[in-house]
């Protein structure tokens, strides 16, 4: 009679203190931060993610110096000034709170050199295109010198080329049964280099988790495309297709418009103002889409999660900014690249191009470990078109790259084939 006395009053109590919050089951979180430390350029901004949240929880986040790194209730860090500060991650759940962990910040003060004066890689990684009749417009603006830094541990990311697959399936690129799909969305954000909104197509995995990181491929159109050209291709289902069958890893695919001028609306013009608003997309991109990417999706960061390819134009664009920034981009692809990675002349324009023979090629520390791919179409000059050419110099300049030409032109037919090539190589 004692001990269930005894055992009644212990379990009274018990439930007692689970009233007043003395104990509590959910008091262990399995919550964690996807990183302990991070570096940030001073004026750029990063996201603390959490993993595993609770999803009645509140989240908070606290900086040890504000004058060194700021940070945002969603957990957004902003260098400041160069030097170092600790961000605090708490959980609060029913009225208790436990620290989740700790971030330490690296602010950069990055030092801006002068360009270069031979076109060497380490010069502005844009040239507006200029020519004694023409001026581009003022709202094109003129991106900052290259900075040189030291490069990231370039060999997290062993360059393992696979054999190109030329005869694809007939329905790669179809809606198969049984298999999800991730639907491309259409967001906006704010560009500061164009001072506008502009639109961007995002098309998440059908299983999106923000429990999971996942990595991304940026997607460039054509001279008169938009962010809705490479729709036309059907990227969800060649990539989808892939992933179903265990050939592609599960990515978060973004479309922009790289057309980087206050008027970006869909327009096919052969001038060298219309050029430079391409050129221009290289600010667009890692000052404004990018960070924007980061903060609202869960991405897996860093070159061997980050990947970009373009048809025409945007081919042009993603051999551009990947040779220009090979501290951000593992994989380059260029499926058809239009004219201006080299000097010509063709459409009543004339350009010297933003490379030289000698300058297009990766830094050493670099060359080893970047995925490099360029298709052409039979139909559009195969060898002999741009991308042949392309091919040509990267041979003489001893770059590993993968090169092929398939049936079809200057069309969708050839950069489909080229996506599922390059989807197969990449994150894995």
């Amino acid at each position: 009679m004692k001990k269930k006395v005894f055992r009644g009053i212990s379990f009274l109590l018990m439930a007692a203190m689970v009233c007043q919050g003395g104990i509590t089951a959910d008091a262990k979180t399995k919550a964690k931060l996807s990183v302990k430390k991070m570096s940030i350029n001073v004026g750029k901004t990063k996201k603390i993610k959490i993993v595993k949240k609770n999803k009645k929880a509140k989240y908070t986040f606290k900086s040890s110096n504000k004058k060194i790194a700021k940070v945002t209730s969603k957990g957004v860090v902003k260098a400041v000034k160069a030097g170092t500060a600790k961000i605090t991650v708490v959980e609060t759940y029913k009225k208790k709170t436990k620290k989740v962990g700790t971030v330490t910040v690296k602010s950069i003060d990055k030092r801006v050199l002068p360009p270069s004066k031979t076109g060497s890689a380490t010069q502005s990684p844009v040239q507006t295109p200029t020519a004694p009749t023409q001026t581009p417009p003022a709202n094109v603006s003129q991106p900052p010198a290259m900075v040189t830094e030291t490069p990231a541990a370039t060999t997290e990311l062993p360059l393992e080329l696979q054999p190109i697959t030329y005869d694809v399936p007939s329905d790669f690129d179809k809606k198969l049964n049984g298999i999800a799909y991730g639907k491309a969305v259409k967001k906006q954000y704010y560009s500061t280099t164009t001072g506008k909104k502009r639109n961007v197509n995002v098309i998440v995995p059908p299983d999106y988790t923000t429990e999971k990181e996942y990595p991304v491929l940026y997607l460039f159109h054509g001279i008169g495309g938009d962010e809705d050209e490479w729709l036309q291709g059907n990227p969800a289902y060649v990539v989808g297709n892939l992933v179903a069958e265990g050939l592609a890893k599960e990515m978060i695919i973004v479309i922009p418009n790289c057309r980087a001028r206050a008027n970006d609306k869909a327009v096919t013009e052969f001038s060298l103002e219309h050029y430079a608003a391409f050129d221009n997309f290289i600010n667009d991109l890692r000052d404004n889409l990018m960070p924007f990417i980061e903060e609202n999706y869960s991405i897996a960061t860093g070159r061997k999660n980050t990947a970009i390819a373009g048809l025409s134009m945007g081919g042009r664009e993603s051999l551009n900014i990947g040779l220009h920034m090979p501290e951000t981009f593992g994989y380059i692809a260029a499926f058809s690249p239009g004219f201006g990675v080299f000097a010509y002349e063709a459409n009543g324009v004339k350009e010297d191009g933003l490379f030289t023979e000698e300058t297009f090629r990766l830094p050493d520390e670099y060359k080893d470990h970047t995925l490099l791919m360029i298709n052409n179409g039979i139909s559009e000059g195969g060898e002999d078109a741009l991308g042949g050419q392309c091919h040509k110099v990267l041979e003489m300049n001893e770059m590993p790259h993968l090169f092929y030409v398939t049936e079809g032109g200057h069309d969708f037919k050839v950069w489909k084939h080229g996506l599922y090539n390059f989807a197969l190589q990449i994150f894995q």
